[in-house]
């Protein structure tokens, strides 16, 4: 027990840390004007869906439960709830409102409490807009009690012996599987499978017989919780959103230092500290079909460290290897929020 509380206090420490140095990086402006290299503009043609910055639309089914748990936990629900809510704050896409999803699911007679995945098919034929539609099931539940006896332990950095109480841990786990599927073509198009565990920490008891998982309920709710949080960022790179490079300016003193202003900003999910690729389109043909389309190509990154002017406008650093080649419409990309911190929260997450 030690060594977790431990392991809590590390992470803890280290995250606080990590979060204070990690603050995108202030700039001032006016140390930047527009030189000869400003004026330059990429020499591919954006596709109209950047330029619209077109974001998918996609409903979120309820899902289905066939576990022991379906009618006292109600995990179906707690998973469409927090599912569609994790969507909905990644900026990137457009999630169908829950009172139109209603009117599609009375359309199709749907009832509560289902035990399988709602027919894609069926929802198909009456969504009208719609991109793209999850389709999952609760797919098992389960949870534990473990029973540590009491008796003598040995503080592993002291040596010193000492006496441990009987204790009891409790712990949930969920799987939660849902499909991606493409419209109107039907076709399955990602596939993710959410593994969520919930573990308390070691309670006293008695004896093995008080060692009950007293809460079944609140444990799964919360490894579903927690299965959902954790495939964020595969949602995200799932659903980018593209934009353009507006602008770019270069520093008086250093040529090498140069800021791009991005069509993007908070309403597309990108906030300071974000990074965001820089693409450029390039023609391929397909030697079978002989038909050309344009691909995207990431020729660099960059960090946001402005996004205060406009919901959908931001301002990004050029890394300095870049700054000779990274030109105004060059279009730009979304990516998730991962990193250290990301991880540092998953692996408190996983002691606790």
């Amino acid at each position: 027990m030690k060594i977790r509380q431990l392991i809590i206090s590390a992470v803890t420490i280290t995250t606080a840390a990590f979060a204070a140095s990690s603050c995108a990086p202030k700039l001032s402006i006016s140390e930047f004007r527009q030189t000869a290299i400003d004026s330059k503009t990429a020499s591919h043609q954006l596709p109209q869906y950047v330029i619209d910055k077109k974001k998918a639309k996609l409903a979120v089914l309820p899902p289905g439960d066939s576990t022991q748990f379906r009618t006292a936990c109600g995990l179906g629900q707690s998973a469409h709830e927090n599912f569609t809510q994790t969507l909905a704050k990644i900026g990137t896409v457009e999630v169908v409102e829950r009172s139109q999803l209603d009117a599609f699911m009375q359309e199709m007679k749907f009832q509560a409490g289902i035990t399988s995945e709602v027919d894609a098919n069926k929802f198909m034929q009456i969504a009208k807009g719609v991109d793209f539609v999850f389709v999952g099931a609760v797919s098992s539940a389960g949870v534990n009690a473990s029973f540590i006896p009491g008796g003598q332990r040995k503080n592993i950095f002291t040596g010193q012996m000492y006496y441990a109480n009987p204790a009891c841990t409790e712990s949930g786990k969920v799987l939660v599987n849902y499909r991606l599927i493409t419209f109107p073509s039907g076709s399955v198009q990602q596939v993710f499978q959410l593994d969520g565990q919930k573990t308390n920490l070691p309670r006293n008891v008695s004896s093995s017989y008080d060692c009950r998982v007293q809460n079944p309920c609140g444990l799964l709710q919360e490894a579903v919780y927690r299965a959902i949080d954790d495939v964020k960022e595969s949602l995200a790179e799932a659903f980018p959103v593209y934009g353009y490079i507006s602008k770019t300016m270069t520093h008086n003193s250093n040529k090498k230092s140069r800021i791009a202003f991005l069509s993007l900003g908070k309403a597309d999910g990108v906030e300071a500290g974000s990074t965001v690729d820089i693409i450029e389109f390039v023609p391929e043909k397909d030697p079978v079909k002989g038909t050309t389309s344009l691909v995207p190509r990431v020729i660099a990154e960059c960090t946001v460290t402005e996004t205060e002017f406009f919901p959908d406008r931001s301002i990004c650093v050029i890394p300095e290897e870049s700054a000779d080649y990274v030109f105004v419409k060059h279009a730009v990309r979304t990516k998730s929020k991962t990193g250290v911190f990301r991880g540092l929260q998953k692996i408190y997450r996983k002691v606790m």
